[in-house]
């Protein structure tokens, strides 16, 4: 009988113990379904993964903008959101135009490209890069952030498949090239060189006296290397980043001709995000792109020092030899009027008329 009453006492005890802990595991549960509506309550994001696409090399600016994006939706989506990168347009073997395809089919979810490579697909895209049309960034700023933003954004987004975030900065398109300074326009005369595919562009360089062509810009460096090509033309920070300095010997400093980058999100994943996901991509977007601007614009004279002690010789035009090459491409805004339209040339123009007495060059 004692061994009875002592095997039923330990049964109940054994039994007391399991119900404790079933206790203790009820509670966990409850804990993590109160945590889960609270994440609900604040914006619970579902995982994703974006790719990023652009012309330029891992080390640009253009790179930068994209990682500070992530940053942000990535902090702000408690890591929901992961952004991989593919700079000079990987994903499409190297072809920029094929770049932006990507984007507008979804194949590829973000994306920055120039302006100068929209415009293969709508020459309006053309007008931020008429000749001498800014004579500094703050012109190109308040241009960009005002009417003729908002008009090529419009554009972009009506008819593009595409959700513009923000407009980031390539810049002013400085000349390199392996032969001799250029100080004047009877410098250019006869130089090959490597042109952004860009009938503008195209057209300017043309009447500058240029030997133009158009490449990929992946293609590039081994073409100047080759001396396929004498020179090329493209903003320091993106052509330090492709090492351009080990080909080529003398650099332009110059206001020429400038362009922007679109940095953009496929329309049909924008629109299917929740409302609040949205408005942190946006956020995002035009805090990256003021970000890049602000790099971009502070790697010039570090780069030209570097490509000074590495042998290359800098010449910053004369106001007579900027006014003569002004001169010489003025004709581009009469026959591009049509292409352009008469009214987004106008809110570019009217920006840097205001601004004329501007002088100071690019920083």
């Amino acid at each position: 009988m004692k061994k009875f009453l002592a095997l039923l006492l330990a049964l109940t005890m054994a039994l007391a113990l399991v119900a404790c802990g079933g206790g203790d595991d009820a509670a966990s549960d409850t804990t993590a379904d109160s945590g889960d509506d609270a994440a609900a309550s604040t914006g619970e994001f579902e995982e994703m993964t974006w790719k990023f696409a652009c012309s330029a090399t891992e080390t640009s600016p253009w790179v930068d903008g994209a990682k500070e994006f992530a940053r942000i939706v990535g902090e702000k989506t408690g890591g929901a959101i992961t952004v991989q990168y593919y700079p000079a347009d990987q994903l499409t073997a190297g072809n920029q135009t094929d770049g932006i395809q990507a984007l507008m089919d979804g194949t590829t979810e973000l994306s920055m490209h120039s302006n100068l490579i929209w415009s293969s697909f709508d020459q309006r895209f053309n007008v931020v890069s008429l000749p001498f049309l800014f004579s500094s960034t703050e012109e190109a700023d308040a241009a960009l952030d005002g009417a003729g933003g908002e008009a090529l954004g419009e554009i972009l987004e009506s008819t593009y498949n595409v959700h513009l975030l923000g407009i980031a900065e390539n810049g002013f398109r400085h000349i390199t090239n392996s032969k001799h300074a250029i100080a004047s326009k009877a410098d250019m005369n006869g130089l090959k060189m490597r042109v952004a595919g860009s009938q503008l562009l195209n057209r300017s360089y043309e009447l500058w006296g240029a030997d133009y062509t158009n490449a990929n810009w992946s293609e590039v460096f081994t073409a100047l290397q080759t001396g396929t090509y004498d020179g090329q033309e493209n903003p320091l920070p993106t052509a330090d980043a492709a090492s351009i300095q080990e080909v080529q010997s003398y650099l332009t400093y110059w206001t020429g001709a400038y362009d922007c980058l679109f940095f953009c999100m496929n329309a049909e994943l924008y629109n299917s995000l929740s409302p609040e996901l949205q408005a942190i991509v946006d956020e995002a977007g035009q805090a990256a792109c003021e970000y890049e601007r602000e790099l971009n614009r502070s790697q010039d004279q570090e780069i030209m020092d570097k490509w000074a002690e590495a042998g290359v010789e800098i010449t910053e035009l004369t106001p007579e030899a900027a006014a003569e090459f002004a001169e010489a491409s003025a004709p581009v805004y009469d026959e591009f009027a049509d292409e352009l339209t008469p009214e987004l040339i106008e809110a570019f123009t009217s920006v840097t008329q205001a601004d004329a007495g501007t002088t100071e060059p690019a920083a």
